[in-house]
C-alpha cells in the first residue's frame, strides 16, 4: 500500500471519528452542576407553574431508550404552554440539565450541548446507582 493511500486512510478514519460521536447515555455525566443551577432558576420562572419537581422522575421513565435530543425538540417546541418556544436553546438545554439532577443522575465536566445535533447522541437509561 502506497504512502498516498495510508495518508488517505488515516484522513478518512479521523473524519469518520469526529463525525459519528461515541454514544452516550444520561449516566455518563453529561452536564454540569453551573448548567443545572441555571436550569433550576429557569424552571422555577417558566416550568413550575405546570410541573412540579417530582413530576420528571416517572416521565424519564417514559424516555428510556430515547435520544435526549427528542425530550429537547417537545420541550423546545411546546413548552411553556402559555409561549412555546419562548426560551432560547441554552435555556431549554439549561432547565433539561435541572431535570435530569432533579432525577438523581450526576453531573459531570462538560455542558449538555444542543449543537450539531449532539443531544441525539445522548440517550436516557435508568439512573445508575453508586455501589
Amino acid at each position: 500500500m502506497s504512502v498516498r493511500r495510508i495518508a488517505a486512510a488515516i484522513a478518512g478514519f479521523a473524519i469518520c471519528t469526529s463525525v459519528f460521536a461515541e454514544p452516550r447515555t444520561v449516566n455518563d455525566g453529561v452536564f454540569t452542576k453551573a448548567q443545572a443551577k441555571a436550569g433550576e432558576q429557569l424552571y422555577g420562572e417558566h416550568c413550575l407553574l405546570c410541573h412540579d419537581k417530582k413530576y420528571f422522575r416517572p416521565v424519564l421513565k417514559r424516555w428510556e431508550s430515547q435520544p435526549l435530543g427528542i425530550m429537547f425538540t417537545v420541550m423546545s417546541t411546546s413548552m411553556p404552554e402559555s409561549n412555546p418556544g419562548f426560551l432560547n436553546e441554552k435555556e431549554y438545554v439549561d432547565i433539561l440539565a435541572y431535570i435530569l439532577s432533579l432525577s438523581r443522575y450526576a453531573p459531570g465536566d462538560t455542558e449538555l450541548d444542543y449543537e450539531d445535533g449532539a443531544l441525539n447522541d445522548v440517550t436516557v437509561e435508568p439512573r445508575q446507582r453508586k455501589q
